[in-house]
């Protein structure tokens, strides 16, 4: 089993069944859906750190982050280690328009499942595990497979 290929296969499908999910999703831009899922993620986080899990400018994150405060979405909070920075947090409401868009997002899925055997929805639960043991595995070193 090649260790890479399957992993080339794992981002590509994850990443077109959550743009194809997303595109179902009426309540909130791509944009904002993905930056209040870092900080739901992430927690209260600075806008270069945001800027760089999301791998776009500095400025094109602040004008993100300023459009979401501006929704109520997401708050400004002085950081504690850097009076110059500030912390960027979910609000409340922010997070009901995130969970409100999840679901939406789910509900385009679950209208394809309804249409898999019993036997390919228990394969995806399992799948869905390891998917969640990968997402917390820490590795030290990429050693050659």
């Amino acid at each position: 089993m090649d260790l890479n290929e399957l992993g080339v296969d794992v981002v590509v499908a994850s990443a077109r069944l959550t743009r194809m999910a997303s595109r179902d999703v009426s309540a909130l831009p791509h944009a904002a859906m993905r930056l209040l899922g870092r900080l739901d993620e992430l927690g209260p986080t600075r806008i270069s750190d945001l800027a760089k899990a999301d791998r776009c400018s500095q400025p094109t994150m602040s004008t993100l982050v300023q459009r979401q405060e501006e929704q109520g979405w997401v708050r400004r909070a002085p950081d504690p280690a850097d009076s110059r920075a500030s912390l960027i947090s979910l609000t409340k409401t922010g997070l009901t328009e995130l969970q409100r868009a999840r679901r939406e997002a789910g509900a385009a899925v679950a209208a394809r499942l309804r249409h898999l055997p019993a036997t390919d929805l228990e394969t995806l639960e399992d799948a869905v595990a390891v998917m969640h043991k990968i997402l917390t595995l820490e590795v030290v070193e990429d050693a050659p497979q």
